[in-house]
């Protein structure tokens, strides 16, 4: 898949069928998109307004990771999950701030991110 995003008319060229390749693994992230939420929605309460909950704690843990690192998504997940339990448990009330002072912090030192990769 790399391959085709970067020189698609030399991986065309090889005698690879570039369109169905990404076809192919389109279909799979969509099924794996929806067997994710079809387990995440037996584990976590649904309801309206819960998708943006979900969306802006996405958005917060690539800033903290960094653009572009899968790594530093993955150590930016661990990071703000565990400041969000810690948070509920230790000062209910605010426990969502914690996430965003965590954001600015690492925003402040870092400005790409734990992993991110620094602009050219």
């Amino acid at each position: 898949m790399r391959a085709g995003v970067d020189d698609r008319q030399m991986l065309a060229a090889c005698g690879i069928n570039v369109p169905l390749v990404a076809a192919t693994v389109f279909a799979l992230g969509a099924a794996l998109a929806g067997l994710g939420g079809v387990i995440g929605a037996t584990a976590q309460p649904m309801a309206l307004g819960v998708d943006a909950r979900f969306l802006l704690m996405s958005l917060v843990v690539v800033i903290v990771g960094g653009m572009g690192s899968i790594g530093g998504t993955a150590l930016g997940a661990l990071l703000i999950g565990l400041a969000e339990q810690w948070g509920q448990v230790l000062f209910p009330t605010y426990s969502v701030i914690l996430t965003f002072v965590i954001m600015a912090a690492v925003l402040a030192v870092w400005p790409q991110g734990l992993l991110g990769r620094k602009p050219t």
